[in-house]
């Protein structure tokens, strides 16, 4: 099974996007900011990170760049 994580800190998106994944029949990791995002790509090695660019902490942007 394939695993995606969605960073993003609007918890409305995350779960949204969770829900309708979730039912595609991926693995869904979430994270609320940039540090939670590179600590779960780090543990987990998703297939594909969903990322918002502006997020608290640590940016999308950086988050991509790493």
């Amino acid at each position: 099974m394939q695993t995606i994580l969605v960073a993003d800190d609007d918890r409305k998106i995350t779960d949204m996007l969770r829900r309708t994944l979730t039912y595609e029949g991926y693995t869904v990791l979430t994270a609320a900011g940039g540090q939670e995002a590179l600590d779960q790509a780090q543990e987990h090695r998703p297939d594909l990170v969903v990322l918002d660019w502006m997020m608290p902490g640590v940016s999308g942007v950086e988050v991509a760049r790493r």
